[in-house]
């Protein structure tokens, strides 16, 4: 579903992503962990060319980029393989939030507005907002909006989930809320997923795989139970020991 080789990313001088191979399986939930810092917002934001990679070939189902070599319309396609959840929602503050759910489908897919609010509103129910339909994002909690932008995701029926972070801007009594609603997902659906995350015990429960990086780059990849009870590097072994939730 996806596969990555090659992946150099840096920004003047600093080299942020220094060569990266990753494969992903389809319906797999991958979450990528590590130290603040050491390119993994990055790698999640070059999978979609939101940041454009030095070099790389990236593809997500059937589409393939070279960095090196790529039209506008290619990545236009590779876009429309994924759909991205941020840190900080990125909600039209001026739209309801029943018109944040439909529009990115209506524009991108072409659905007629009536269908696209009738499929809005059952994901409004799913995720437990479909009282605040009428609402705007200003009145809602931190949590309330980011499973906002969850539904907005799953509104595009995205073969690809790319999380960032999504739960770094809530406060602790929040976070809850929003794990929640994503492993609903992961339960109800076979959506490939990529997940940055600080928040180990919820990438324990409900990952497939645990990437660890540093530094720019995979320092050891595994199974949850591999990588939380008998990790191999000393740098994993490192960071975890410093991650209080790790049960």
């Amino acid at each position: 579903m996806i596969s990555v080789k090659g992946l150099k990313k840096s920004f003047g001088d600093l080299e942020v992503l220094k060569g990266i191979d990753l494969e992903i399986e389809e319906g797999e939930v991958a979450a990528i962990i590590g130290p603040s810092g050491t390119g993994k917002s990055t790698l999640l934001r070059c999978l979609n060319f939101l940041e454009i990679p030095d070099q790389g070939v990236i593809r997500i189902g059937n589409v393939e980029i070279d960095a090196e070599k790529y039209h506008r319309k290619d990545v236009y396609q590779l876009r429309k393989q994924s759909a991205m959840i941020f840190q900080d929602f990125c909600l039209f503050r001026n739209k309801t939030i029943l018109d944040n759910v439909a529009l990115a489908p209506e524009i991108v897919q072409k659905k007629s507005k009536d269908e696209m609010r009738r499929e809005a509103m059952q994901i409004l129910e799913k995720v437990g907002l479909a009282d605040k339909a009428e609402s705007y994002p200003s009145t809602l909690s931190g949590g309330q909006q980011q499973r906002v932008a969850i539904g907005r995701a799953m509104a595009l029926k995205p073969n690809v989930l790319l999380l960032d972070e999504p739960t770094s801007a809530l406060d602790p009594y929040l976070v809850g809320e929003v794990l929640g609603v994503i492993k609903d997902i992961v339960r109800e659906h076979n959506t490939t997923m990529v997940i940055v995350t600080h928040e180990m015990g919820f990438a324990r429960e409900v990952a497939d795989r645990i990437i660890y990086m540093d530094q720019g780059h995979i320092v050891e990849e595994g199974s949850p139970k591999q990588i939380f009870t008998d990790a191999k590097e000393e740098k994993t072994k490192q960071f975890l020991a410093y991650c209080k939730d790790v049960k």
